[in-house]
């Protein structure tokens, strides 16, 4: 009686452990690399596998939050978009593309291994996967803080605020009038809390002012594009801003 216990409990803890042992893995990993994407980016991911296999490998990617493609301009859809297999390349080595779309949010991308011969590491195994986990910052969007300001002229440079959201560095163009566009980039550490709402988001954009306008002159400035990551943003309320340039008074003589 003693024996059929003692038989009882190993087979308890022996089911125990294999239960435990099929839930040993955790996708994602914590341990795997977190980074900062925009949303809508496409980015490249590279896995190698085992550089001792003769003939390269079959890789499984499997990717959350985004969609895989086999092209950088994200035309292709690889597999599903969702999970693919696909053959290595010389050097043992698989190369796709993530279009992280579906909102901002968590996302990742894994790889798995599977040698030429069928060959795989356990489901169970942590170090089966590699893989990388993504911050999906919502898409950048661009506006003035104000649609208008007034401006005496020959009283030197302005500023007009631009409130920049999304992922830093931006790169943003405008245009003054019937001026070309100009481009330039905007990194974090350019930025401001201009309108005073906590958020450190907002460019002092510069301007050199003007001199000598005798009359009444409406200079419009307008948002171009904003991109940041490599995805196109968004305008929004207040793409454009109007500088009202009022001439200085010009007093006549005293008359005697």
């Amino acid at each position: 009686m003693k024996k059929f216990f003692q038989h009882i409990i190993l087979l308890i803890l022996a089911l125990s452990g294999a239960g435990w042992e099929a839930y040993a893995q955790t996708l994602p990993d914590d341990s795997w690399t977190l980074v900062d994407v925009s949303e809508n980016s496409v980015h490249s991911y590279t896995v190698t596998g085992d550089k001792n296999m003769v003939l390269p490998s079959e890789f499984v990617w499997v990717v959350n939050g985004g969609t895989l493609y086999t092209d950088a301009s994200a035309t292709i859809m690889a597999g599903d978009g969702a999970t693919v297999q696909v053959n290595g390349v010389v050097g043992n080595k698989s190369t796709l593309f993530v279009k992280w779309n579906g909102g901002a949010g968590n996302g990742y991308v894994y790889a798995y291994e599977i040698s030429s011969f069928g060959c795989q590491q356990p489901i169970t195994l942590q170090s089966k996967y590699t893989g990388v986990r993504v911050n999906k910052v919502a898409e950048a969007t661009a506006r003035f803080l104000a649609d208008e300001t007034d401006y005496c002229s020959d009283d030197g440079e302005i500023f007009l605020g631009v409130e920049l959201k999304g992922l830093a560095p931006f790169n943003l163009a405008y245009k003054m009038g019937s001026n070309p566009a100009v481009s330039l980039t905007v990194n974090q550490s350019d930025l401001l809390d201009l309108d005073a709402d906590g958020d450190t988001d907002d460019y002092k954009l510069i301007v050199p002012g003007w001199t000598g306008i005798t009359t009444e002159t409406n200079i419009v400035f307008m948002i171009e594009t904003i991109s940041s990551d490599g995805a196109t943003g968004t305008i929004g309320s207040f793409g454009s801003h109007t500088v009202h340039v009022h001439p200085l008074p010009i007093i006549s003589d005293i008359e005697y």
